[in-house]
């Protein structure tokens, strides 16, 4: 999110915090996933070995700017020496072709009608940002394969916008306690996201258990082959999910705003998320890290920029 818009959720957090308020990410009812297998982060390292059946491509939707405070804890001495200015920040989801289960979507871009969705103070925010959108995800969608089925990094309204170009019908995948988390700042996001997810069926929460293993909180085989492996990695959100894809073209990992920038990956500078988040959000971004480090053919997809000399889409 921008820095405009945490500007208007910090205000309304400040005039709430005497009432104690807070409320879910949101109301919409949520049922077990299922689809997934709990696994273990050795299992996932093993089936990397084997070569991949799906194809994935990443699309771009939209771009904007905002300053680096965005991305950054500018309250952690670690980021001191990072100059002011800023970054600019992408709208992607990602396309993931199965050769039995069909087409899945990671993530959702953007839609037309988002702006309908929101809240005046969202809408307001969301306004400031100058997104410059490049495709809606209905303009996407036209002479394509819709997708059967959305796996969702976290609810945040530029993961989740896209969702009002396809049909309600489409199941829709979200982390464990995604849903659930309490927070101030929710009086004002829960509302919109509410408003996206209407007349779609439960959301259905990825059944992680414990990775034995000790590389993540936890680890679920998405289909029971190999193919799609997805990573509980709390911090950003509650229920923030990565996906590792063992693509045809090699593998692929998506951290969703458990990473969002280079200055968060390649710099290793923390993400500004809540006290109470902070923990979580470093050892998730750090578990990332090392597993890519531990996997050099892992091809990395930021949550909102591309890695330093890895090609944009077009």
């Amino acid at each position: 999110m921008s820095r405009s818009m945490l500007i208007v959720l910090a205000g309304l957090s400040l005039a709430l915090a005497a009432t104690g308020c807070a409320t879910s990410t949101t109301r919409h009812p949520v049922i077990v996933s299922d689809i997934g297998t709990p696994a273990t982060g050795s299992d996932m390292n093993a089936s990397l070995a084997r070569p991949g059946i799906v194809t994935f491509q990443r699309i771009r939707f939209a771009r904007w700017t905002g300053g680096r405070g965005t991305f950054i804890d500018r309250n952690d001495p670690l980021t001191d020496d990072v100059p002011k200015g800023d970054e600019e920040a992408t709208i992607y989801a990602y396309v993931v072709d199965h050769p039995r289960f069909g087409r899945i979507l990671i993530d959702t871009g953007i839609s037309a009608d988002l702006d309908t969705r929101l809240t005046w103070v969202m809408r307001q925010g969301v306004n400031n940002l100058d997104i410059r959108v490049e495709k809606t995800m209905a303009q996407w969608l036209t002479g394509q394969v819709v997708p059967k089925a959305v796996f969702l990094t976290h609810l945040h309204f530029d993961h989740v916008g896209g969702l009002l170009d396809l049909p309600v019908t489409t199941p829709v995948y979200v982390g464990s306690g995604e849903a659930q988390e309490q927070s101030r700042a929710n009086l004002v996001l829960g509302p919109s996201t509410d408003a996206i997810l209407r007349g779609f069926g439960p959301l259905r929460e990825w059944a992680f258990q414990p990775d034995a293993s000790g590389a993540f909180e936890g680890v679920l085989d998405v289909f029971g082959d190999g193919s799609v492996w997805a990573i509980r990695v709390p911090g950003h959100s509650a229920g923030s999910t990565a996906y590792l894809v063992n693509s045809v073209d090699g593998p692929k990992l998506v951290t969703g705003d458990a990473i969002s920038t280079r200055l968060n990956w390649e710099a290793g500078m923390p993400q500004p998320v809540t006290a109470a988040a902070r923990a979580n959000a470093w050892t998730s971004a750090d578990r990332l890290r090392r597993f890519a480090a531990t996997h050099p053919a892992i091809e990395i997809f930021l949550g909102h920029q591309s890695r330093t000399g890895q090609r944009e889409p077009d």
